[in-house]
């Protein structure tokens, strides 16, 4: 009788792990996750050529495709869902296009790729321009959306390995903001000169950092390190714009 327990508790137990197995492999984050993992390196650059052939991508995109955002259960599960399906649509116009340079040379209309290439929603269709001004900036009024949005170019914020969650999209958002203001290659404080250069990303966007009355330099001097950040606070400073490097953000 003991014998028959035991073999009855392991049969069941194999099939509760196989089970939570087959639950964890399918879910859409997971999926993205292992994506993001294979082909994206930790500073950011992606394996296009890879990723090509990966036909677990396309489930992915299908899922973005079928799925309604209106029926998630939270805001914070809406905002990580079309910030992941910015960056999924960002890959996925690259790869029709691939191989290219730059996503500037798509189209003849200047940043067509943006503008004008569409991509399959519940509800029809939609643009990367459409997506980033109406679906995330107007809906969401969250600045820190600018720093985890790639577009697939060198002087965008990094496309990090892992997907948009709600349950830690907090700390993802804090730790992006940290990440992209202190990349010396994005944003730099000259001392000697009183020089704050940052990225054009807060020229083209500066309503969404300043929305509550402040200034750019205070904005951005509450992601500095604590030395940049208390000089910018207590010294004149003055904001230079860099320019954008729209190279792909290739693995070479």
């Amino acid at each position: 009788m003991k014998f028959l327990v035991l073999i009855l508790v392991l049969i069941i137990g194999h099939s509760m792990m196989t089970t939570a197995y087959a639950s964890e492999k399918d879910d859409p984050d997971s999926i993205f996750d292992a994506i993001l993992g294979r082909y994206v390196s930790a500073d950011g650059f992606v394996n296009y050529k890879g990723l090509k052939e990966d036909k677990e991508f396309e489930r992915y995109i299908e899922y973005l495709s079928n799925t309604d955002p209106d029926t998630l259960p939270s805001d914070k599960d809406r905002l990580a869902f079309w910030i992941n399906a910015y960056n999924a649509f960002v890959l996925k116009g690259v790869l029709e296009e691939y191989p290219i340079k730059s996503v500037r040379d798509v189209g003849w209309i200047p940043h067509s790729f943006f503008k004008r290439r569409k991509f399959d929603i519940k509800h029809g269709k939609i643009t990367l321009q459409v997506l980033e001004n109406e679906k995330l900036r107007e809906a969401f009024r969250e600045p820190r959306i600018h720093f985890v949005i790639n577009c697939a170019s060198m002087s965008c914020p990094k496309l990090i390995t892992e997907t948009y969650r709600a349950e830690k999209l907090e700390q993802q958002l804090e730790a992006q903001a940290v990440s992209f203001i202190n990349n010396r290659s994005k944003n730099y404080l000259d001392k000697e000169n009183g020089i704050l250069y940052i990225s054009s990303i807060f020229k083209w966007y500066e309503g969404d950092f300043i929305k509550d009355g402040g200034t750019l330099e205070e904005y951005v001097a509450k992601y500095l390190n604590p030395d940049d950040a208390e000089f910018v606070r207590n010294n004149e400073v003055t904001i230079k714009y860099l320019g954008y490097d729209w190279g792909l953000n290739e693995q070479k």
